[in-house]
């Protein structure tokens, strides 16, 4: 039942930019800032995982100052803020490792040699770039684009984008690993 909970966040979550884009072309976005809201309480009372607070923190954050201002705007810096709180937790586990890409990795590879934790760490730092320039390019479809344009770039270009940063880095990794063996 918890995963089925936090699926639904999720694809809520990732469904938001065209949530927002929709409700906004209709003039309501009342209802789009509290189910925002909600999401983020979800989250924040599921006991989830405590790196992922930022984010449910600015879920929390956009929808209630939507819904106080009465501004829509706040919906549209979301993605920004995400980026934001992307980046503050794939940087934190760089202060306190391990980074967030051997964690990951230690999932399919729990034996992960010294290598492998270099390699993640340099990574991690990739994916940190990655996400302030999300977040750049994300705060310009808010500051200088049109609805359309926001909708689409945090709604479908950042996603496929970050799958094929993923796709390279497992791609990249494979390789590293196979030259790695071939050395030894």
């Amino acid at each position: 039942m918890k995963l089925i909970f936090k699926g639904i966040v999720a694809i809520g979550l990732m469904l938001y930019p065209f949530l927002v884009g929709y409700s906004l072309a209709h003039g309501q976005y009342v209802w789009v800032s509290s189910l925002l809201i909600v999401l983020g309480l979800l989250r924040l009372f599921s006991k989830g995982n405590a790196l992922l607070w930022p984010l449910t923190g600015f879920a929390i954050l956009c929808g209630s100052l939507s819904l106080i201002l009465k501004d829509h705007a706040w919906l549209k810096l979301y993605p920004v803020l995400m980026s934001v709180g992307a980046c503050m937790i794939f940087a934190s586990t760089l202060i306190r490792p391990p980074s967030m890409i051997e964690r990951f990795a230690r999932l399919a590879e729990p034996d992960l040699p010294e290598a492998g934790v270099i390699w993640t760490r340099k990574v991690t730092l990739v994916w940190c770039g990655f996400f302030v320039l999300n977040a750049l390019i994300a705060l310009a479809t808010v500051l200088f684009a049109s609805m359309q344009v926001w909708v689409l770039y945090n709604g479908f270009i950042s996603y496929v984008l970050m799958g094929l940063l993923l796709l390279g880095e497992f791609i990249l990794r494979k390789r590293q690993q196979r030259l790695n063996q071939l050395q030894e």
